[in-house]
């Protein structure tokens, strides 16, 4: 049997890709945390999450997360309601009962309890601190790396052997 030359994946190895940790993550994420404090208006935190593009803004106080503020928070809590976004705080209407993981959770486990609990937001705590977010887009381009990593995979077996 010929030696075969050892063909170079564009993916990373097989353990950082189906093994993934959030921290793996996190760790290539450009944007930081985009966060408000409580005690922020409403109409200020909608412009915050149209500036930065992003669907949900953690709500912290004194550096403790105490709740998220979401698209939905936005439209079920104060639309809907027909609040004043600008005399609204964010504590009023904010989702204060999260789930957080810690930085080591699988991308599959963070993926299964988001979709258990129908979220598209997953803050990170490390040691009670805040260390990141997880998006439901994140979750997708993670997964979809793992799916080019098999393709890859199999070219490599089928057509390179």
């Amino acid at each position: 049997m010929e030696a075969t030359e050892k063909t170079v994946s564009r993916v990373d190895s097989v353990t950082d890709v189906l093994s993934g940790k959030l921290s793996d993550i996190l760790d290539h994420k450009t944007k930081g945390v985009i966060q408000v404090n409580s005690d922020c208006n409403v109409a200020a935190a909608a412009r915050k999450m149209r500036d930065d593009k992003v669907g949900g803004l953690m709500v912290v106080e004194d550096d403790t997360l105490v709740g998220i503020f979401t698209e939905r928070d936005l439209m079920s809590r104060v639309v809907a309601e027909g609040l004043d976004p600008e005399k609204t705080r964010v504590a009023a209407v904010m989702t204060s009962s999260i789930a957080t993981v810690p930085p080591e959770t699988s991308v599959s486990e963070a993926a299964n309890l988001m979709s258990q609990n129908r979220i598209r937001h997953l803050p990170v705590l490390q040691d009670g601190k805040l260390y990141g977010v997880i998006s439901a887009g994140d979750i997708l381009a993670w997964k979809l790396r793992e799916q080019e990593f098999t393709l890859h995979q199999l070219e490599d077996y089928f057509f390179k052997s």
